[in-house]
């Protein structure tokens, strides 16, 4: 089956923001009140990502968002921690914290956008 179109685009941003409605992003270290903000926010992030660079190869589009989906995460968790180890005192790690879900979210969403299109460009 060949996905074409605006359509792995779609599926994309459909599976980021279903995964944060249910709960995926709070179970991993979300704020519980903008654990779907987040989704929200990077989802269109994520979607403009995977469109500027839909011409590069199929691999490398995968690596360099798979590692960029990583760093955002360990960016998250480390946010956290130092937010909740200066008992909310620590307003950039609150920062780090937050910026770094819509950055997951935003990573999430190209990485599966690239999946979901191996042959867009023979590049």
């Amino acid at each position: 089956m060949k996905i074409s179109g605006i359509s792995p685009y779609l599926v994309a941003a459909m599976i980021v923001i279903t995964a944060a409605n249910f709960g995926l992003s709070q179970s991993l270290g979300a704020h519980p009140f903008w654990s779907v903000n987040v989704a929200w926010l990077g989802v269109p992030l994520g979607l403009l990502i995977a469109f500027l660079f839909r011409t590069r190869r199929w691999l490398l589009r995968i690596g360099v968002f798979a590692v960029l989906l990583a760093a955002a995460g360990l960016t998250a968790h480390w946010g956290r921690l130092g937010f909740a180890a200066s008992f909310a005192e620590d307003k950039l790690a609150g920062q780090f914290w937050y910026f770094g879900w819509i950055a997951v979210a935003a990573f999430a969403t190209a990485l599966i956008t690239a999946i979901l299109t191996p042959r867009i460009s023979n590049a």
